[in-house]
């Protein structure tokens, strides 16, 4: 017996999912239902379903009566839920309220064809935004994995008589563009960065060190050893539902020592110094990731300097880090990547740029 609450606009309702044994077969299959006021009713449910369940009964196979959003939420309550941090959560929540469920939420999941999922595309390809542009192709390609995690995983549970995913093609694409600065750029920004205080030790932060946002709005004076300059990487920050959470990091290779340039110490000193004597686990950048970006921009703007993401200062800081020609294992250490492969299939072909200073390099040393 499982009941939960979930979140909606006017508050928050209950649903409840339990296994039971088919009379008709013997099998073990899973009953869900939601929207109860209380959790009283959900468990009132559970009880008259299983007091009703007899082996002549005619009903249709209640498999096969989930909506979209019914098995939706029940993805999220499978065990695929664990690893599911709540500001991946909320992104996902987010893009199918706004983008999957206006055309899905009350359809039967076994009623989706193959033919309204290419319409649903077709709408999506030709959605037009605010400001006058249709959404990116990288996008569109998050959009439809969102979508296809559900029919999937409605599939794998035997909720369609078949797969409507079989005869489409995904739109969009994945995007395996890198956007950075050089360091000419990334100086440029930063001094116009310097009348912020506590914007400009952060932006130094993520461009010197190669952190994730979270990662450096999560650090406190603990995570920091000016002497050994060494910055412990073991927590990250987000915002969610107007509270501010502190979890593990994004993989547990992401726990690592980062060690600091000189100059950097020096810096954390001073604005260390200019805290108000601040706790040992108190976070020193109090700011959130909205605030930082939203500066972050005003100031690339005002340094003339072409639009990237504050993400971009990590790629930048990758970026600085291969064209020194550092190994490869030793960049993947440094920012946290679970493997040498997810550092290839991001910053691969930078490597290639190396690969032809290391060819010229070689041809400069044969004609001495």
């Amino acid at each position: 017996m499982a009941q939960y609450k979930y979140q909606v606009k006017k508050g928050v309702k209950w649903m409840v999912k339990f296994n039971y044994s088919d009379p008709k077969t013997g099998k073990t299959k899973t009953e869900y239902k939601r929207g109860f006021e209380s959790k009283r009713e959900a468990r009132e449910y559970e009880d008259e379903f299983l007091e009703n369940l007899t082996a002549d009964s005619g009903e249709e196979d209640p498999l096969y009566e989930r909506t979209f959003e019914d098995v939706f939420h029940e993805y999220l309550m499978s065990h695929k839920r664990e690893d599911i941090k709540d500001s991946t959560l909320q992104t996902k929540y987010n893009i199918f309220e706004k983008h999957i469920f206006p055309t899905f939420r009350n359809v039967l999941i076994s009623e989706i064809t193959d033919d309204d999922i290419a319409e649903w595309q077709a709408k999506m390809k030709n959605f037009v935004m605010p400001n006058g542009k249709h959404f990116s192709k990288s996008f569109l390609r998050t959009i439809q994995s969102q979508f296809n995690s559900i029919i999937n995983y409605a599939n794998s549970k035997g909720y369609l008589h078949q797969n409507p995913l079989a005869d489409i093609k995904n739109m969009g694409i994945k995007d395996k563009r890198v956007e950075f600065w050089s360091t000419s750029e990334y100086e440029r920004f930063a001094y116009y960065a310097m009348k912020y205080p506590n914007y400009y030790y952060a932006f130094e932060v993520l461009y010197w060190c190669g952190l994730r946002e979270g990662e450096m709005l999560a650090l406190t004076l603990q995570d920091i050893d000016l002497e050994q300059a060494v910055i412990y990487v073991n927590k990250t920050y987000q915002r969610f539902h107007r509270q501010d959470i502190i979890s593990t990091p994004k993989t547990p290779s992401s726990v690592r020592k980062v060690s600091m340039p000189a100059f950097l110490c020096d810096e954390l000193r001073e604005y260390i110094d200019m805290l108000y004597f601040p706790a040992p686990d108190q976070r020193i950048f109090t700011i959130t990731k909205s605030k930082l970006t939203n500066r972050f921009h005003k100031l690339s703007e005002e340094a003339g300097l072409r639009r990237i993401t504050v993400h971009g200062l990590r790629h930048s800081h990758v970026s600085l880090l291969i064209s020194k020609k550092y190994d490869i294992f030793e960049v993947s250490k440094r920012i946290g990547h679970k493997s040498i492969k997810t550092t290839q299939d991001i910053y691969g072909h930078l490597f290639d740029e190396v690969q032809k200073t290391i060819a010229n390099d070689l041809d400069s040393l044969r004609r001495r």
